[in-house]
């Protein structure tokens, strides 16, 4: 018996020095905890690095915005310590470019986009609902409802509200004043009138640089078809085009060609960089027109003797003036990995301090409550144009279409083989009604 007992010692001895040996028994029930600690420790140095988010859109490829999307992102990087690489492309090319970069499965954390992108963009079902991202409280406390709705679709709140206002006319005063003119048209007549003084003052002037080309030039063309009485589509969807006000309007457009008023192979681009050399009396664009002029070296409290707003002239004394709302968010997209630090972006981007520098330095009015009722926003002589248009501003007949790049080009070259004298206006109107109805 005693020395069964003392073998027995010694086997549980052995056993528990094998056990020991390899890391199990209560050896291995106090490292566990440890090894798990410094897990969690890892986990949490790896969340604190910093991160690279991607932002794309188009205006940082602008000339006139390079410099304040460099401060921007400089400001994101000083105030976070992560990363941020902006990918851009031209307007044109965005919408298309941001559906190929999610469906490649491409990197993309927050975009740029206008009313006319967003909702090709939204209808793809890429987006995150900033509702859900920054909380509804914060959105609607930041923000007034009116700009929330413009990127609100069924409920999210698809798009963040980054700079609103329409885009309208502009002109240069100088030219105008050179003319005869100390005040602007405010009829077709007046404003017919005015060319062609402008035209007898320096033939070397284009009067107006309406886009003739690319879909600008279907965008410019929708806010004269309001001011004939026309529309593109009925408030049913179906297409209205084939009527006498849009026979009018391309009549209209044909005889200014004829004058020599405005010009083919004119887009936006060619119209702001024409204006900005001081060979463009009117042109139509958004509040952005400022930046093309501080580029040039017209320092920003001296644009407006340069370049203002002005309400589109109008058919009949007492009509509305007509105008396109215009304006840019922020979306964010579903499958990033970096929602918060793309959220952390979007609140630079509205603060007061960034928002005042692209005011001050492009135009871009700021939409939060705060900023917006800002003295250095509420007295600017160059915004108060843009704002007076905004009051009766509408949504392009396209902006909530699926289809709406192809309306837009139908829009396009109907009118470009009207202007071209190959096409009389009816067989143009009657080919655009019967395109768009085929689309």
């Amino acid at each position: 018996m005693k020395l069964s007992k003392i073998f027995s010692l010694l086997l549980a001895l052995l056993l528990v020095v094998s056990l020991t040996a390899c890391g199990g028994g209560t050896t291995a029930q106090t490292e566990a905890p440890e090894t798990d600690a410094a897990a969690g420790t890892e986990a949490a140095q790896t969340a604190s690095e910093p991160v690279n988010i991607v932002w794309a859109g188009w205006s940082g490829e602008e000339e006139a915005s390079k410099d304040i999307f460099q401060r921007m992102m400089d400001t994101y990087r000083e105030q976070t310590g992560n990363e941020v690489t902006w990918v851009g492309w031209t307007w044109d090319d965005t919408a298309q470019q941001l559906l190929i970069r999610t469906q490649g499965g491409e990197q993309l954390d927050i975009a740029q986009v206008d009313i006319g992108i967003f909702n090709t963009i939204a209808a793809a079902g890429v987006l995150a609902d900033w509702n859900e991202v920054l909380g509804a409280d914060y959105m609607s406390e930041t923000f007034e409802q009116s700009a929330l709705d413009v990127g609100n679709i069924d409920g999210k709140q698809l798009g963040m509200p980054w700079s609103m206002a329409s885009i309208t006319m502009v002109y240069n005063p100088e030219i105008l004043a050179a003319a005869g003119w100390d005040t602007v048209p405010t009829t077709i007549a007046e404003f017919e009138a005015c060319m062609a003084d402008i035209q007898a003052y320096d033939p070397e002037i284009v009067p107006y640089a309406v886009s003739t080309k690319d879909a600008t030039c279907a965008g410019d063309f929708m806010p004269w078809l309001w001011t004939f009485g026309g529309a593109i589509f009925n408030d049913d969807g179906t297409v209205a085009i084939n009527s006498e006000a849009a026979v009018e309007c391309v009549q209209w457009y044909q005889g200014l060609m004829e004058k020599g008023y405005i010009a083919m192979d004119t887009g936006r681009g060619e119209a702001r960089q024409l204006f900005a050399q001081g060979k463009v009396a009117f042109y139509d664009d958004a509040v952005v027109a400022k930046g093309q002029a501080v580029s040039n070296g017209v320092a920003p409290e001296d644009v407006v003797k340069v370049c203002s707003a002005m309400e589109r002239p109008v058919l009949n004394a007492g009509d509305a003036p007509q105008s396109t709302m215009w304006g840019h968010m922020l979306v964010c997209f579903q499958d990033s990995e970096y929602k918060e630090q793309a959220a952390q972006l979007a609140q630079v981007l509205i603060s007061n301090e960034v928002a005042l520098d692209y005011f001050t330095n492009n135009g871009m009015p700021p939409v939060t409550k705060e900023a917006a009722a800002l003295e250095e926003v509420t007295s600017d002589a160059y915004l108060s144009g843009f704002m007076n248009s905004t009051a009766t501003a509408r949504l392009e007949e396209t902006a909530r279409m699926t289809n709406a790049n192809e309306i837009k080009t139908v829009i396009t070259e109907e009118l470009q083989y009207a202007l071209l004298g190959q096409k009389t206006a009816e067989q143009a109107v009657a080919d655009m009604a019967a395109r768009l109805e085929a689309l």
